[in-house]
C-alpha cells in the first residue's frame, strides 16, 4: 500500500477528541477522519489517545495530548510501528530504536526506574540488545513487549500478573521474557497477559501472565496449537486468532458477547479493542461485535450496549484495507472516500 492513496473511518469512544474527527462526541457511524496524512498504515489507540501512521514514517497523534493533532518525528528517521499503552506512545523508528512518550506509574516508559512523564519521544537506551533487530512492538493497558528478530521477546511496564514472567514486578527497563518453549513470531499483550505465537505451520502458541487469577478461563480454553494461523489479536481478556481457510478462533472473557458467533464468514483479518472485535472478511465486508456502549460496534446494540451472540455489518463504500481498534474505539482504513451506514448481522 506504500503510495496508495487512503482515507480512515472512525467511529466510538471519543470524548477526548481520540478518534481524529474534528469534534469530541461518541459516534455510532464511521466517519472519515480529519487527518492529514495522505495514507495510513496503522492505527494504535490507548484510553483517550489514538496514533495514526503514515505510510511517510510520520504519525499524528489525537486525543488526550491535546485535541489538536500532534506530529510526532524520529528525524532523520521514519517511523515503522506504533503501539500504545492507557497512557503511553511507543514508536519504532527505521533505525530500529524504540521511543516512548506519555506517562505511567508502573514502568510503561521503559525509560528507566522512575522515569514516569516525557512530554517528547525518547529513546530506550542500550536496546535491542546488539546483532538483533525489533520486528514488532505491541501494548495494552500497561505493558508493551518487543518481538526481536532472533525470536527473543522483551517487555516493560506493569508486571504484577507475570506478563514478562518471573519476577511478578513492574519493570521499568527492557527485560526478556525468560523460559519461551519456541521462538516468537508474533506477540499480543491483554491487560494481565502476553500470549506469544511461534512457528505456523506447527501453530505455536503460549500464554504468560494471569499468574494470581485466570479469571476469564484464556489460559485454561487456549488451544494446545493452532497450525496455519495468519493473523492474531488481543482484548483485555480475549485472545483471537485468524487461520488461513479463514476460520475465525476466539478464546476468553464471553459476558459482553465478545467471542465468535456461529455462521461467521471466513476471515481475512482482525483488531481487538478494550471489550470488542472488528473483523474484515475474505470478502470484503466489515463486522464488529462485542462491547459497543460507545458505538464501537456499529447499530444496534442491545438494553446492556453489546452486540451479543451476533454481529454488525458495518457498510462502507470501497475497498477495505484494513481494520484497527482500541479502547472502545474502531477504525476501517479504505481505498477511497466513502459513504457510510451499519446493519445488524
Amino acid at each position: 500500500m506504500e503510495g496508495s492513496k487512503t482515507t480512515l473511518f472512525a467511529f466510538g469512544s471519543n470524548g477526548s477528541a481520540q478518534l481524529g474527527l474534528g469534534h469530541n462526541h461518541d459516534t455510532t457511524r464511521p466517519e472519515p477522519s480529519k487527518v492529514s496524512l495522505n495514507s495510513v498504515r496503522q492505527v494504535a489507540a490507548g484510553g483517550n489517545h489514538s496514533l495514526i501512521l503514515g505510510n511517510d514514517g510520520t504519525v499524528e497523534s489525537h486525543g488526550k495530548d491535546g485535541h489538536k493533532e500532534r506530529v510526532c518525528t524520529c528525524d532523520p528517521y521514519r517511523i515503522s510501528q506504533v503501539s500504545a499503552t492507557w497512557t503511553a506512545s511507543i514508536i519504532l523508528s527505521d533505525d530500529g530504536k524504540i521511543y516512548t512518550r506519555g506517562e505511567g506509574s508502573s514502568g510503561e516508559l521503559g525509560l528507566g526506574v522512575g522515569t514516569s512523564y516525557v512530554a517528547q519521544p525518547c529513546v530506550i537506551q542500550n536496546f535491542p540488545p546488539p546483532g538483533t533487530e525489533v520486528v514488532q512492538i505491541t501494548s495494552s493497558v500497561s505493558h508493551t513487549v518487543a518481538v526481536l528478530s532472533n525470536g527473543e521477546l522483551w517487555g516493560w511496564g506493569k508486571g504484577r500478573h507475570g506478563q514478562f514472567g518471573e519476577p511478578a514486578e513492574a519493570v521499568w527497563s527492557p527485560r526478556q521474557v525468560r523460559d519461551l518453549p519456541f521462538p516468537v513470531v508474533k506477540a499480543v499483550c491483554g491487560k494481565d497477559f502476553t500470549c506469544v505465537f511461534g512457528d505456523r505451520d506447527k501453530g505455536c502458541v503460549h500464554m504468560i501472565g494471569l499468574k494470581q487469577r485466570d479469571r476469564f478461563n484464556l489460559a485454561s480454553s487456549m488451544p494446545l496449537a493452532v497450525p496455519g494461523w495468519k493473523d492474531v489479536a488481543a482484548s483485555w481478556s480475549n485472545v483471537y486468532v485468524v487461520r488461513d481457510n479463514g476460520e475465525l478462533l476466539g478464546f476468553g472473557r464471553d459476558d459482553h458477547g465478545q467471542l465468535p458467533s456461529p455462521g461467521l464468514p471466513p476471515i481475512e483479518a482482525v483488531a481487538a479493542g478494550s471489550e470488542h472485535c472488528v473483523a474484515l472478511t475474505k470478502s470484503g465486508k466489515v463486522l464488529a461485535w462485542g462491547w459497543g456502549e460507545h458505538g464501537n460496534c456499529g447499530e444496534p446494540t442491545d438494553v446492556n450496549g453489546d452486540v451479543k451472540g451476533r454481529w454488525n455489518e458495518i457498510r462502507l463504500a470501497g475497498t477495505v484495507e484494513a481494520v484497527f481498534a482500541g479502547c472502545a474505539t474502531s477504525f476501517v482504513m479504505i481505498a477511497a472516500l466513502a459513504t457510510h451506514d451499519s446493519e445488524p448481522g
